[in-house]
């Protein structure tokens, strides 16, 4: 589409994308400043952001009468990272990183107070961890999580936690702020996080961070196992080639370490 775009194109179809944009960079706006920060009129843009609601695409504060970007939005985010990842060598390198240890690899990004997965490759194991891409879980508790929240300060992963729960999903599940952080202090320490039968009891997962080129956590791969195979004895070596996954992905981010 060159010559022809502007024939094809549909002008409320633009002026709904102007206004997502417009949530995205400035986060939740009222009416009146949609309208000025589109240039849309305040009646048009009302009829469009009726129609983004209606389609979960926006949402509505009643109380504070708020826009904000919606749900719908998030889905169809992680179906397209999701179908690019198939496409990149970072899947390449995650397939290989599953084939090698023969275990289910993930990888996945900090959603507020989770983790999302937006890409996997199982193992060919009859007993093996299943999981879906798009699943969230919380992040202290896995081992993507915890690679992920040891990017961030104790400052930043308290105020994260602060508006989650903690729950207790095995006897193994850390569920107290301050022992979390001295956890997060471990992965940064060893370059590693583990899931200790802490999100289901006989599966244990081995994550790593994965850096852009400033240095920042942006994302996480793990694998994930039975304790049968996955165990005290045999994560030092696991643990060897998930580090040395993340930072194969990591490098196609031009991250130097």
């Amino acid at each position: 589409m060159t010559t022809n775009a502007g024939k094809y194109t549909v002008r409320s179809v633009e002026r709904a994308f102007t206004i997502l944009k417009a949530l995205r960079d400035n986060g939740e706006m009222r009416l009146i400043d949609v309208s000025r920060s589109t240039e849309i009129n305040k009646g048009m843009a009302f009829k469009l952001l009726y129609t983004l609601c209606a389609g979960g695409y926006v949402e509505h504060d009643e109380e504070t009468g708020k826009y904000r970007l919606g749900k719908t939005l998030f889905e169809l985010g992680y179906a397209a990272g999701s179908q690019i990842m198939e496409r990149s060598s970072a899947h390449d390198i995650l397939r290989s990183l599953a084939e090698k240890i023969n275990e289910t690899a993930h990888f996945a990004v900090l959603q507020d107070s989770d983790v999302l997965y937006l890409d996997k490759v199982e193992s060919s194991e009859s007993l093996r961890m299943v999981t879906a891409v798009g699943i969230r879980r919380p992040a202290y508790c896995t081992g993507t999580g915890k690679a992920l929240l040891a990017g961030l300060t104790d400052d930043e992963v308290r105020r994260l936690m602060n508006e989650t729960p903690m729950r207790r999903f095995t006897p193994n599940t850390i569920c107290n702020i301050d022992d979390l952080l001295a956890e997060l202090a471990l992965v940064r320490t060893r370059g590693y996080a583990l899931d200790n039968e802490e999100n289901e009891l006989g599966i244990m997962c081995v994550g790593a961070p994965v850096r852009n080129k400033d240095g920042m956590v942006v994302s996480a791969i793990s694998v994930a196992g039975p304790t049968i195979r996955i165990n005290r004895g045999t994560v030092p070596q696991i643990a060897r080639e998930v580090i040395e996954a993340a930072n194969r992905i990591s490098e196609t981010l031009a991250y130097r370490s």
